[in-house]
């Protein structure tokens, strides 16, 4: 049935005389004269990364009904299986950004998260190290950026005192983040599936989006026939 209503919405798209927003209108309107089953829900979650899942959790946790969607036949299999792993601090970011906002705020919560649901997790520490004197001005910037955007317990060492702590390093100075660290991504995307799953949460994997009006919140879907 799906498949048939993109071969339908392609077809419209192809006629000339009518833009895309008008052609998924006028789809919209065939599927709700023909009595095409549809379901209503509260929000829907287009991606089951960790972003994803951590929205639908706290969307759930609220009282919403979540239908979260995507492409893959399980979740987490894009950005959030394939990156380092790390828990940063917030230093990089420019002061007073969202970004720089989020990560601070976000570090706190993701290691309350981990340690109340058992997540493996552990603040580290980072040390980002400076070779040679042109690079000293360059730990200060980010030593200052760091402060300003509240990450703290940033210290600057000399070089002896990094390569004490790291003996394989060789450095001159090295600013030190204690409070960067490391998580296991893969635990902890299954504890927010567990988590989201007690609250009903519906999944729909094998599932894309290609189209959608804002306004009505239409959302065609397009299902992979065979499992991956």
């Amino acid at each position: 049935m799906l498949l048939r209503w993109k071969q339908t919405l392609q077809s419209l798209k192809r006629t000339a005389t009518i833009s895309k927003v008008q052609a998924i209108k006028n789809l919209s309107t065939q599927i709700k004269k023909q009595d095409v089953p549809t379901e209503k829900l509260d929000c829907v979650v287009i991606g089951a990364g960790v972003v994803g899942l951590a929205i639908a959790r706290e969307l759930a946790s609220k009282g919403r009904e979540v239908m979260v969607l995507d492409s893959a036949s399980t979740f987490g299999t894009g950005t959030s299986s394939r990156n380092s792993e790390v828990i940063h601090a917030g230093i990089y970011y420019p002061p007073g950004s969202l970004k720089a906002l989020f990560c601070v705020r976000g570090r706190e919560l993701l290691y309350k998260y981990c340690y109340e649901h058992g997540v493996p997790c552990k603040q580290t520490g980072k040390l980002i190290v400076a070779t040679g004197p042109l690079e000293f001005s360059k730990l200060n910037e980010l030593m200052n950026r760091g402060t300003q955007n509240g990450v703290d317990s940033l210290k600057m060492l000399e070089g002896f005192e990094a390569m004490k702590m790291e003996p394989e390093l060789q450095c001159k100075k090295a600013l030190l983040s204690p409070v960067s660290g490391i998580v296991d991504s893969h635990s902890l995307m299954l504890s927010l599936v567990v988590c989201v799953e007690s609250f009903y949460v519906t999944f729909l994997n094998r599932s894309r989006v290609i189209s959608y009006i804002l306004r009505e919140l239409w959302l065609l879907i397009d299902r992979d026939i065979n499992p991956i």
